[in-house]
């Protein structure tokens, strides 16, 4: 019997596209919760700021150590087993941070939600980058993770009034625990397509470990995984320590300050204009998605860097740039994780995808908060700690945008030898 090519934007896509959006906009919910609940948790636990910085880190090392692993299976077996699974995973060690008493409890936990949503992004993103045709691949990226940062809204908001509303921070590790079971059983009956194996070929094979070796030999590729952990290093700091800043400096507690920035967070709407743009610059010139990210990145040096050396200012000024700090943050990203998608084999390319975010995740999620804590505390703390941290991290980004300058060289190249061709699972 004739196999059946894998179909391309029929309707049982757009549904997939929606349910993997919403598992984004949990997963991103869940991690946010920790920034709002952080200086509620610094107090419960007596912690310092490089303490603290340790349990947004250790959910990055979560994610970084089994990204890897977890995509070397969505590539080997079906990506909607290995999501579900995931999704319950990274869903129980929310509940289980809320139910921390001591600190290594809250260690644990957080790990465990790293290792959870480890391998989802990578799967998710191949999953949705073969049922779209390649022409709209950055359209379709910027969907999905424009539910990063809305899930970052709905935690941060949420969070903050539930904090404020029950004078416990965890309530709301409570509250996010349950969606990701209800999707978790959605996910599993979703059209998928088939795995690359070889008729008779094992679940892993020499071939298989050869063909990901051969992504090394790629330029683009080392540029992409350069780009991108430089300017997640800056990130993931913003991410982790920007609500606590905004605290200490303006003297606001969790139920004022995560409405008013998850309100800030909607911005991130504009994402998938981001990827519409980048899109429609690719089809003219085969170095517009680098190049797009890169001037992208020069606008968010222009508005992150003064907004950290001015915090103080009335915050009516402040709060403008860190919205278009935002905005252009938001623009970028959907562009940048396309990237990947285009230059390497299908049959690899969770793995692919996974190897650029667990170096990523290493050397810039992990190491990011630490470095504002570790900064925060040699300089007394307080805002100025946290300013100065912040401050640096944005300058350290700065080679990321370097980065991707020297990739547009590399990557049209790159791009042509691709294809995407699929069949259908039975």
């Amino acid at each position: 019997m004739q196999e059946k090519e894998y179909p391309l934007g029929k309707s049982s896509a757009i549904i997939i596209l929606i349910v993997l959006a919403l598992l984004q906009l949990v997963d991103f919910g869940d991690r946010s919760i920790l920034s709002i609940a952080l200086q509620s948790i610094q107090k419960d636990f007596n912690l310092t700021d490089s303490q603290a910085g340790m349990l947004p880190s250790l959910l990055q090392f979560g994610i970084a150590i089994l990204t890897v692993p977890a995509a070397m299976f969505a590539d080997r077996v079906a990506r909607r087993k290995v999501v579900m699974v995931l999704d319950l995973i990274w869903s129980f060690f929310t509940l289980m941070t809320g139910l921390a008493t001591q600190l290594w409890h809250l260690l644990i936990a957080r790990f465990g939600v790293g290792a959870g949503e480890a391998g989802y992004a990578p799967a998710g993103q191949t999953w949705l980058g073969v049922i779209f045709p390649k022409r709209m691949r950055s359209l379709i990226i910027g969907i999905f993770t424009i539910c990063n940062p809305l899930g970052m809204a709905l935690g941060l908001s949420l969070g903050g009034m539930l904090i404020s509303a029950t004078h416990s921070w965890r309530v709301p590790f409570y509250i996010f625990f349950a969606p990701g079971l209800i999707l978790a059983a959605i996910v599993y009956f979703l059209p998928d397509y088939k795995t690359a194996r070889k008729q008779g070929e094992g679940l892993f094979s020499s071939g298989f470990f050869k063909d990901w070796g051969t992504i090394f030999k790629i330029k683009s590729v080392w540029f992409s995984i350069a780009g991108i952990t430089f300017l997640y290093f800056a990130a993931s700091a913003f991410m982790s320590w920007a609500p606590a800043l905004v605290m200490r400096a303006y003297k606001m507690n969790e139920g004022q300050v995560g409405p008013l920035l998850g309100l800030i967070g909607l911005l991130n709407v504009v994402g998938p204009l981001g990827g519409f743009l980048a899109d429609k610059w690719w089809i003219r010139n085969r170095r517009g998605r680098p190049i797009f990210i890169a001037i992208g990145c020069v606008f968010i040096l222009l508005f992150a860097i003064p907004a950290w050396l001015l915090v103080g200012i009335p915050f009516s000024q402040w709060i403008i740039l860190y919205s278009a700090t935002t905005i252009f943050i938001a623009l970028i990203q959907p562009v940048h994780q396309t990237i990947m998608h285009d230059i390497t084999p299908v049959g690899i390319r969770s793995t692919s995808v996974a190897t650029q975010l667990l170096i990523m995740q290493l050397l810039g999620g992990v190491l990011g908060p630490l470095f504002v804590g570790f900064v925060s505390d040699r300089i007394g703390g307080g805002v100025q700690g946290l300013q100065t941290g912040l401050l640096w991290s944005t300058i350290i980004s700065a080679v990321g945008m370097i980065s991707f300058w020297i990739l547009a060289k590399f990557y049209p190249a790159d791009c042509e030898n691709v294809s995407d061709a699929v069949l259908a699972e039975k």
